[in-house]
């Protein structure tokens, strides 16, 4: 008679940290919060130690930022931009490094599993300098949010599968093949693509200033996790950024394409395949996309100062100065300050000129664009 073996859940947390400090080759002083974390990863007949350590791993790092987060939202700079805590973690777990201590192995009747003791460092300083980066440039929350999806998205999958696997050792042996077949398929799949974030978290840490500062070094990396994790939309996003970075704009626009094949409703491809077609000079056809982004996303204020560049472009005015307007509203400061400041922007200046010319026309008689730069609050 065949014994098949059953996962017992177990998680088991065992926190402690610590502060170290020293100083740079700059001065500057260096904080390093260190956790040190134990987790319990039992795993049955469709599974590996090796599997189990790539997910107790991945497990133990969420967990720890969760019990983390309380001394993260405590840090000066982190309470100086009103941070929220899953922005926080999201940063966090973007710039943290993770050790493994030990790995033990252990049986009972019940089943095996791996007992691993990690550390995982937070460089405070390191944190500092992307919080104030974040500042000036939304972009870079908006990827760390997305990596700390994908990986609770994949911890999800493993959560799920382990279920479906205790459930497979309840059935006889015969029959089950094709289950079996399917459920290791599936979770090699997942845990194949977990370390595909740490790459990705490798070209993040060379984003600064609305771009990646060497693209060549953030293909490479996202080259890998992409041959990881091929379904991840955010990868192929990443990368089309880093080509347009290069100026290579039809793979740019390929990556996009890719990104939205793999989700259609990806607010952030379509704007970013917008800004390409609009460099083009597709106008109408980056309008489309900017179209998109707004139906999805109406808060987003940087596709109405796009999408009025486009209008200008093909000499839509009063399209133009309403999504001018709309942008004003939802944020004036983010408005004013990227007025002019990428390929698909417009100068807050010709606002004042067109103003000045339409008060020349109404002096003349002609008062009609007054009137409707007057009444949407342009000119005053």
């Amino acid at each position: 008679m065949k014994v098949f073996l059953k996962i017992v859940l177990i998680s088991t947390l065992l926190l402690h940290s610590y502060i170290a400090h020293s100083d740079d080759s700059s001065g500057t002083t260096k904080e390093i919060k260190t956790f040190s974390y134990s987790v319990t990863q039992p795993f049955a007949g469709n599974q590996s130690p090796d599997d189990a350590k790539i997910a107790a791993v991945a497990k133990g790092k969420t967990e720890v930022l969760e019990k983390a987060g309380t001394y993260l939202e405590t840090m000066s700079v982190v309470e100086n931009f009103i941070l929220t805590k899953d922005q926080t973690i999201a940063l966090a777990s973007g710039i943290l490094s993770v050790d493994v201590l030990s790995q033990k192995n252990f049986a009972t009747d019940e089943g095996f599993g791996i007992i691993l003791e990690m550390k995982i460092n937070v460089d405070t300083s390191v944190m500092n300098k992307r919080i104030r980066q974040i500042h000036e440039d939304g972009a870079l929350m908006e990827k760390y949010i997305e990596l700390k999806d994908r990986e609770n998205e994949l911890l999800d999958k493993i959560k799920k599968l382990e279920s479906m696997n205790r459930e497979l050792a309840k059935l006889p042996e015969k029959g089950k093949q094709d289950e079996r077949n399917q459920f290791r398929k599936e979770y090699d799949e997942v845990i194949r693509a977990i370390p595909a974030g740490e790459w990705n978290q490798k070209a993040i840490s060379l984003w600064e200033k609305g771009k990646y500062k060497d693209p060549d070094k953030a293909i490479e990396y996202l080259n890998e996790s992409i041959r990881l994790d091929s379904k991840n939309p955010v990868s192929f996003n990443n990368r089309g950024v880093a080509y347009h970075n290069l100026g290579n704009r039809q793979l740019a626009i390929e990556e996009f394409n890719q990104a939205l094949k793999l989700d259609a409703d990806y607010a952030d491809a379509y704007n970013n395949r917008g800004v390409v077609l609009f460099e083009l000079r597709q106008y109408q056809k980056a309008i489309q996309d900017f179209n998109r982004v707004i139906s999805l996303k109406p808060q987003r204020v940087d596709s109405f100062l796009n999408r009025a560049a486009a209008y200008k472009n093909i000499w839509q005015y009063q399209d133009c100065l309403d999504d001018l307007k709309q942008a004003l509203l939802l944020d004036p400061n983010y408005a004013r300050k990227n007025f002019g400041q990428g390929s698909a922007n417009i100068d807050l200046n010709e606002i004042d000129r067109l103003c000045e010319n339409a008060r020349k026309a109404c002096k003349l008689g002609l008062c009609k664009s007054k009137k409707y730069l007057d009444e949407r609050g342009f000119c005053r």
